[in-house]
């Protein structure tokens, strides 16, 4: 459950990025394109998504824990998105392999 809120808050956080003033990109995707011409509909689906990790965090450790983790992970979500992004590192395929890589070692141990 850990894997899937980390990935709903990073979907969050690529959505605000995406959505912001001062991201720049020279040919974007379709995908991209789509998300930049309907902001406030994507900006309001990722603070949906935004607080559907958070009570996925909170479940998960309880309420202080919880809160203290959705922060660390905001943070590290943060931080993946505004580093990699413009770099275009990441891809849908490299994302999908580390989610179910580690979501299958998050069900083994």
């Amino acid at each position: 459950m850990i894997t899937t809120a980390f990935l709903i808050l990073l979907a969050a956080f690529e959505s605000f990025y995406l959505t912001s003033k001062q991201f720049k990109h020279r040919n974007p995707p379709l995908y991209m394109a789509k998300i930049r011409s309907n902001a406030n509909a994507f900006r309001g689906l990722a603070f949906v998504l935004l607080s559907l990790a958070t009570i996925l965090f909170v479940f998960s450790f309880g309420w202080l824990s919880g809160l203290v983790a959705i922060i660390v992970a905001m943070m590290t979500a943060g931080s993946l998105v505004v580093l990699l992004q413009p770099f275009s590192y990441v891809s849908l395929k490299t994302v999908a392999g580390i989610y179910f890589s580690v979501l299958l070692l998050e069900i083994i141990i």
